[in-house]
Order: C-alpha cells, then structure tokens, then sequence
C-alpha cells in the first residue's frame, strides 16, 4: 500500500499540473484571439427568382480592427451556389454584418434548406491578425 501511494500523489500531481497548463493555455489564446464570437443567421433572404441572397448574422472583433468576411451559400437540391463579401470595421462588440450574395453560374435557389459557410479576416493596418471560418445550415425565405 505504501508504494502505490507515492505513485498515486505522483499521478495527481501530474493531472494538476495538465489541467492547470491547459488552463493557462486556453485564457493565453483567448486573450490573443481577433474573432471572438461569430456565426450565420438560421434565415437569408432570397429575392430576384433565386439569383440575390441576402446573409446575415452576429461577429465580435478587436475594436479598430478590419474584418474582410466573404459568404458562399450552396443548395444541393439545385445545384445553385451564391458567393458575397464585406468589409466590418470592428468595435469591439457584438455587431451584426450583412452580404448580399450573388449566384455563380445558371442555377437558381428555391426556399428551402442551404449550406452558407463563411470565412472572415481581420487586419490592424495591412496586417492579418486573425482568420476563422464556420459552417451553418440555413433556409431561405421569401423577401
């Protein structure tokens, strides 16, 4: 029993010491992090019979900072595909970015379920400091 118990601080001891770098690490990133929160709206827009998206949803980003954020939404139930881009200038807080999405080619979007995944850059003076992209199922409604 004596033996194992040496061990078993040991063990312990170890786990803490995990825990406590992984701990250190995740507020260390988070500090640094450009893109604090970000995501798609569930609805966009569509008008023009298919051809215009309108996306939306919520970004925090460095006050001061730029983010160049671009849009494409597809639909497999069609074969349709829409791309869009923006440019926020971050305020620190939640704000809320809009793009107006395009089709790429002849096929045209129903109502219905689509895929939008987004990517966002941001840059302080010429200089890229963060870039993330994400993924959401959404459904198109009527304008």
């Amino acid at each position: 029993m004596s033996v194992l118990l040496p061990r078993m601080r040991f063990e312990r001891g170890a786990l803490a010491a995990t825990v406590i770098t992984l701990a250190v690490l995740f507020a260390a990133a988070s500090a640094v992090a450009k893109i604090s929160l970000n995501t798609i709206d569930a609805g966009a827009v569509m008008s023009d019979d298919g051809r215009h998206l309108v996306v939306t949803g919520p970004i925090a980003c460095t006050a001061g900072e730029r983010a160049h954020q671009r849009v494409i939404v597809t639909q497999r139930a069609t074969g349709a595909l829409a791309e869009g881009q923006t440019l926020v200038v971050c305020t620190g807080h939640l704000q809320q970015w809009e793009i107006h999405a395009a089709i790429q080619g002849r096929q045209t979007f129903q109502l219905g379920s689509a895929t939008a995944v987004a990517a966002a850059r941001t840059s302080e003076r010429g200089e890229t400091t963060d870039a993330h992209q994400w993924l959401v199922g959404i459904t198109l409604v009527a304008q």
